[in-house]
């Protein structure tokens, strides 16, 4: 392919990104906060300047205008692997953000230090570029959620394979010496437009996959306390048949007392200190959920008997018994319980649940017996 070619193939690869910018304005726009599309977007930001910079400015030094496409391209790429981070929900992504900047800055600095060495200058890039598009696609496509596979799987192949390239594209540099001609080859040039327009077309997808997933977990999710609302519980509260399971069912005291006395917020933070130590107490392998005002059930996998039930339902009675913290107030909560133990006092969740019902009922009786 010869240099016409190559000058054909960058400009295509600007108008691509001038799309890129545009579908990631639109989706920003559309209210995208939380899936990455503002890091995705600050990365379009930067590839097209990487790509227009260039032939709009009259460098005095070639090197330097290599330099600067070379340190913007590669910022680029570091905001897509922070934006992939943000999408998959993987640590704090407020906490980055000073480091991912100065990254950028460093990347920048780098490519300007090594600016008079292309052998150099093109190793180093060629080296970040395939850790950052590598770790991008593994990012999205490590575990990736059942919702987002055809998209994230699809994303990850590409920002994989281009990674990839890059690799060979130095490796081989590395190994021909300094003498190598370092000038981008076009085959390169055509798989970074593939990767290019793959990922636009893919993000939107990805975007719209995991809008409707955060809405299916809102509306699965009780919006005051955040565990499983009624009807979640009874769908992901699933038996498995031949193991015991247990189910307790938990009763919270005093709510309208308190409603009555101090209003409905404190009532409502009692409620909601009480689900975050429930939540707290039983750990990831328990499904916690709240099934009415005050009611909250948790379902209890693989129990070896009764006892051990029962042993299980005294440490979590412990644990709630703690006072709760609620602002500048302390308060002890107070709650009844009652157990139940699959298959013996019921074959299905509904079952367990009337059974902790009826145990809930009989312990409250002898309380008030016996007070």
């Amino acid at each position: 392919m010869g240099q016409p070619d190559v000058a054909t193939l960058r400009l295509v690869l600007g108008f691509a990104g001038v799309l890129s910018l545009a579908v990631m304005a639109v989706l920003r726009h559309a209210g995208g906060r939380g899936d990455g599309t503002g890091q995705w977007l600050a990365a379009a930001v930067l590839s097209v300047t990487a790509y227009l910079l260039p032939p709009a400015v009259r460098w005095s030094r070639p090197d330097l205008c290599i330099a600067v496409n070379s340190g913007l391209t590669l910022s680029s790429m570091l905001l897509m692997l922070e934006g992939a981070l943000v999408l998959r929900g993987f640590g704090d992504a407020g906490r980055r953000r000073v480091p991912v900047t100065m990254a950028c800055l460093g990347i920048l600095a780098l490519m300007l230090v090594s600016a008079g060495r292309p052998w150099l200058h093109v190793v180093l890039h060629d080296a970040l570029a395939c850790l950052l598009l590598v770790g991008t696609g593994m990012v999205l496509a490590w575990r990736a959620p059942r919702w987002s596979w055809a998209a994230a799987g699809g994303m990850g192949l590409l920002f994989a394979g281009l990674g990839l390239l890059y690799l060979w594209r130095g490796g081989g540099l590395l190994l021909a010496g300094p003498g190598a001609d370092t000038r981008m080859p076009a085959w390169l040039l055509a798989a970074t437009l593939v990767w290019a327009m793959g990922w636009t077309g893919l993000f939107p997808a990805l975007a719209v996959a995991r809008e409707r997933e955060r809405r299916r977990e809102v509306a699965e999710r009780d919006a005051l306390t955040g565990l499983a609302s009624r009807g979640a519980f009874l769908r992901q509260a699933v038996l498995v048949p031949g193991r015991q399971e247990g189910l307790l069912l938990l009763g919270l005291e005093g709510v309208r007392a308190l409603n009555g006395s101090l209003g409905h917020e404190e009532g409502d933070r009692l409620l909601a200190a009480f689900a975050a130590r429930l939540r707290e107490a039983a750990g990831p392998d328990m499904l916690a959920g709240r099934l009415t005002g005050a009611q909250f059930a948790l379902l209890l996998p693989g129990m070896k008997d009764r006892a051990d039930l029962l042993a299980t339902a005294g440490r979590l009675r412990a644990a709630l018994s703690v006072p709760l913290v609620m602002g500048d107030r302390v308060q002890v909560a107070e709650f009844s319980l009652g157990t139940a133990l699959a298959p013996e006092d019921g074959r299905s969740v509904t079952g367990l649940l009337e059974a902790a019902e009826r145990a809930m009922f009989r312990v409250r009786a002898v309380a008030q017996a016996v007070g």
